[in-house]
């Protein structure tokens, strides 16, 4: 019972001042909203990474060149050194390494009609397809009798495909890519903007790539699919061997190539991204701190003008706790109400404003209610205190 009539109590402080309140209550659900926006859209982030990361080959290392060196300084440029052959190699010798997939490719000019643009041009081999979890919506990837008779054939990637087509059906059409012209045979599924996208590429025999369109005969990338993930130590070990043999490598040389897993870089961008989260959600909760000394300000000011009906409540008999008690729930009812504004709000924004479907997560939220009543308990037993050991014969004094 008295816990009801404190409340009610809280609650005429609260509508006695509405604009001092709602000021109050601004701060702690600024913080509270901002909290759960960043949790939302870390949760979408992880969520949309994790579907890139599937989407990724499985298994999937990337052999790429080093980068040279000049006078003992690292340079922009990457040593050309990987060749087919060590492709094919790699390929044979490894126990663990199903299959491996060459790699070349360059900027471009495209033209369809009216409409250019420029585009990176990938040559490759049809198994580059299934490494990389490829699939294409109208035509065909094309196929090792297109890599054998160099034919200039190639497939769009979606973005590609817009840029040049719009709505027009793609597969059976010419392109020019570099003012030679290619048949189109397939359009690739969109994937969506990301780190190595397919789909402002197009892809093209690597035959045809190296010997008809650009004349080299060395590899940007070779992608290695594992058999299992756990076979990755010794797949790395035979890479080695294999290149420094290929390559002729002293034993106190360093390796002129590195090799990374093809998920390494959305990994990497996960984390970051995780740590910019919990970076913003500790500014955060710095605002609820500074929302919980303008509660224990407005408190302080409301001990302050309730002098005279703190010294009335203890000339009738109530005491030191019941005092105490009062205020310290009407902080915490302070604290409480600017939370639940701050998870609506919070929750409204991320609505409208992420684009993506409702989030809610309940852990935070949880954690919002019991820090805001924290917060609450914590700004107001200074100022309960302080009333609830004011002097009755002063308190019925005051004017």
């Amino acid at each position: 019972m008295i816990l009801f009539e404190n409340l009610v109590l809280g609650w005429q402080s609260l509508k006695a001042n509405p604009l001092r309140s709602i000021l109050t209550l601004v701060g702690i659900a600024v913080g509270i909203a901002a909290v759960l926006y960043v949790v939302a859209l870390g949760e979408i982030t992880k969520k949309r990474i994790n579907e890139r990361l599937q989407s990724l080959g499985s298994n999937v290392l990337m052999i790429q060149p080093e980068h040279g060196h000049h006078h003992g300084v690292r340079t922009a440029e990457n040593v050309i050194n990987l060749k087919w052959e060590d492709a094919r190699e790699i390929a044979d010798a490894s126990d663990v390494i199903t299959t491996t997939v060459p790699v070349y490719s360059s900027g471009a000019m495209l033209e369809y009609k009216d409409q250019n643009t420029n585009a990176r041009v990938t040559g490759t081999t049809p198994p580059f397809s299934v490494v990389n979890n490829v699939g294409t919506v109208e035509g065909n990837f094309f196929t090792d009798l297109d890599v054998a008779d160099r034919n200039r054939v190639c497939v769009l990637g979606a973005t590609v495909y817009q840029d040049l087509f719009g709505e027009e059906t793609p597969v059976g059409q010419s392109i020019t890519i570099n003012s030679k012209q290619f048949l189109v045979v397939g359009l690739l599924e969109a994937k969506g903007e990301s780190w190595g996208s397919p789909d402002d590429q197009v892809f093209i025999p690597i035959t045809t790539a190296q010997e008809r369109l650009f004349g080299v005969d060395y590899l940007n990338t070779i992608y290695a699919q594992l058999r299992t993930s756990k076979d990755y130590d010794e797949a790395l070990f035979d890479i080695e061997n294999i290149l420094r043999r290929n390559h002729r490598l002293n034993p106190d040389q360093e390796n002129d190539f590195r090799v990374r897993r093809q998920d390494f870089f959305l990994s990497t961008i996960q984390e970051t991204n995780t740590e910019l989260a919990n970076f913003i959600i500790i500014i955060a909760l710095i605002s609820l701190v500074v929302g919980g000394i303008g509660i224990a300000n407005v408190m302080l000011v409301s001990v302050t003008e309730r002098t005279r009906e703190i010294g009335i409540r203890r000339a009738v008999g109530a005491n030191r706790v019941m005092i105490l008690t009062q205020f310290v729930i009407e902080a915490m009812v302070l604290g409480v109400f600017g939370g639940i504004i701050g998870i609506v709000g919070g929750t409204a924004f991320n609505q409208l404003f992420v684009g993506a479907e409702l989030i809610l997560p309940w852990m935070w939220i949880f954690y919002s209610l019991m820090i805001c009543s924290g917060i609450g308990v914590i700004a107001g037993l200074y100022p309960a205190f302080r009333a609830a050991h004011i002097d009755i014969i002063e308190a019925l004094r005051y004017e």
